[in-house]
C-alpha cells in the first residue's frame, strides 16, 4: 500500500481517537461497474508515464463538494501522487456561500445567477447547474490563491454566444477577444485561450450585457490529475435531471471524465417526507443521464455521512443526539441503487464510526464537525479526504498488483 504519503495527523487519529479504535480503512466497493478496470489502468498509467493525456475526475455533489475542504484535500493528495493536470472546472463566477479551494472569483453586482436547483429559475442549464448572467459590461476577476504551476495553460469558457465577443484581459493589460469554437447542437459554445503560468495569475472576464456564462475551466497542458468540484450548496441528486441533456452530452464528451463522483444526501436526509422509491427512481434517472452523456467514466456513489438534528422531525437511534427524519432512508437507497446500477460505492457514514459518528467528531479535542452536526471542520474534511485517498489507492494497487 502506498499510504506513505499520508498524514501522520490522520493515521494517528485513526489509531487513537475511541471513535475509530479498531476500525479499518472502509474500502470503495464495487458493485459491478463496467469502467472501472480501465479506471485504475488509467491512474497506473499515469504513474509509470505510459498515459500522456490528463485523467480527469469531476464530483457532483451538495455543500460538502460546494465548500471544496474535502475536494481540496482530495485534489491535493492525487496531484501529489500523479501529477498536477491544472485547477479544472470552476462554477461561473462566486457563489454565495461556496469557494474554490485554488481560485478567487470576483464579479461584483454586475452578475445575475441563476440556480437549478430552485424551481423559480429557468434556463438551458450547464454542467453544474449555474448560469451568471452579465447585467451590463461586467467583469469576473479569476485570481489564483497560489502561484500556478510552471508550464502551459489553456482557459476555457462556456458561454452563449452574443453579437459582442467576450474579451480576456491579462495581468499586464493585454487585451484577448475570445472567438467560439467551431457549431454547437446546445445554447452553450466553448471559448479557448492558451496562457503562460504567469498569465493564470489575476484574469479578468470582460462580458457583453447579457452575456450568459455556464462555467470556468482552467487546464495546465501536462499529463496529470484534474478533479473538478462541481457542488451546489442544498441541492439534492435530482437536480442533475434538471440539466439540459444535450448541453450535459456535449460538456462531458469534451471533458471527458474517466471518473464522476456523486455525493449528494445530506439534503434529502434532512426531507421529513422522503419517499424511497420515488428518491431512487430520481438517483436512478440521474446516473443514468451521467452514463449516456458519459460512458467511458466509472461513477462512484458515495454514500450519505454522519450528521445530527435536535429539533423535531427527527428518528431518535442510539445515538445521543436524533438522527435526521430520512438519513438511513437515503442511505439505503444509495446503497441498492449502486447495486442496481452497478456503480463504485463508499460509505462515508462508516468512515465516520457509524450514524453516531457526527456526534462524537464534534467532541474531539481538535473538534472535526461544526456545531450544526451537518457540515465539517475543514479538519474533518480533511480526514474525509485521506480516507477516501486511501480507498482510491486500495483499489488501483489491488487491480494493478493481484
Amino acid at each position: 500500500m502506498r499510504y506513505l504519503k499520508l498524514s501522520l495527523w490522520l493515521i494517528c487519529l485513526l489509531k487513537s481517537t475511541p471513535l475509530f479504535a479498531g476500525s479499518e480503512p472502509i474500502p470503495i466497493l464495487n458493485y459491478g461497474d463496467p469502467k472501472a478496470a480501465v479506471l485504475w489502468q488509467a491512474f497506473q498509467q499515469i504513474e509509470n508515464g505510459a498515459r500522456t493525456e490528463p485523467l480527469r475526475i469531476m464530483q457532483l455533489g451538495d455543500s460538502h463538494t460546494g465548500g471544496d475542504y474535502f475536494t481540496g484535500q482530495l485534489r491535493q493528495r492525487l496531484q501529489n501522487q500523479y501529477g498536477n493536470a491544472g485547477i479544472g472546472w470552476l462554477t461561473p463566477g462566486y457563489i454565495t456561500n461556496q469557494r474554490s479551494h485554488q481560485v478567487l472569483l470576483r464579479g461584483g453586482n454586475g452578475w445575475k445567477l441563476s440556480d437549478a436547483k430552485q424551481n423559480k429559475h429557468t434556463g438551458i442549464f450547464p454542467l453544474g447547474g449555474f448560469i451568471n448572467t452579465a447585467t451590463g459590461n461586467s467583469i469576473l476577476e479569476i485570481k489564483a490563491k497560489e502561484a500556478p504551476a510552471a508550464g502551459q495553460w489553456r482557459l476555457g469558457i462556456w458561454q452563449q454566444p452574443r453579437p459582442t465577443p467576450w474579451s480576456l484581459a491579462l495581468p499586464g493589460g493585454k487585451l484577448h477577444k475570445l472567438t467560439v469554437q467551431g457549431s454547437s447542437a446546445s445554447a452553450w459554445r466553448l471559448s479557448t485561450q492558451e496562457l503562460s503560468a504567469a498569465n493564470v495569475n489575476g484574469l479578468k472576464l470582460l462580458a457583453p450585457a447579457g452575456g450568459q456564462l455556464g462555467g470556468v475551466v482552467l487546464d495546465r497542458m501536462v499529463p496529470g490529475i484534474t478533479l473538478d468540484a462541481l457542488g451546489n450548496n442544498g441541492s439534492v441528486a435530482n437536480v442533475i435531471n434538471r440539466w439540459n441533456s444535450t448541453s450535459l452530452r456535449e460538456q462531458l464528451q469534451w471533458r471527458n471524465p474517466q471518473l464522476i463522483i456523486l455525493a449528494y444526501g445530506t439534503n434529502e436526509a434532512f426531507s421529513p417526507d422522503l419517499v424511497p422509491e420515488t428518491y431512487e427512481a430520481e438517483l436512478r434517472q440521474a446516473i443514468r443521464n451521467l452514463r449516456a452523456a458519459a460512458p467511458e467514466a466509472a461513477i462512484l456513489l458515495i454514500g450519505a455521512p454522519s450528521s445530527a438534528k435536535s429539533r423535531a422531525p427527527h428518528v431518535k437511534d442510539r445515538c445521543k443526539i436524533p438522527l435526521p427524519p430520512s438519513l438511513v432512508k437515503v442511505q439505503n437507497s444509495q446503497r441498492r441503487i449502486a447495486r442496481q446500477e452497478q456503480t463504485l460505492y463508499w460509505d462515508w457514514a462508516a468512515m465516520m464510526g457509524g450514524n453516531c459518528g457526527a456526534q462524537f467528531w464534534l467532541k474531539q479535542h481538535v473538534p472535526l464537525m461544526r456545531p450544526d452536526l451537518v457540515h465539517m471542520s475543514a479538519e474533518g474534511y480533511a480526514a474525509s479526504a485521506d480516507a477516501l485517498y486511501i480507498a482510491l489507492l486500495d483499489q488501483i494497487d489491488k487491480a494493478n498488483n493481484p
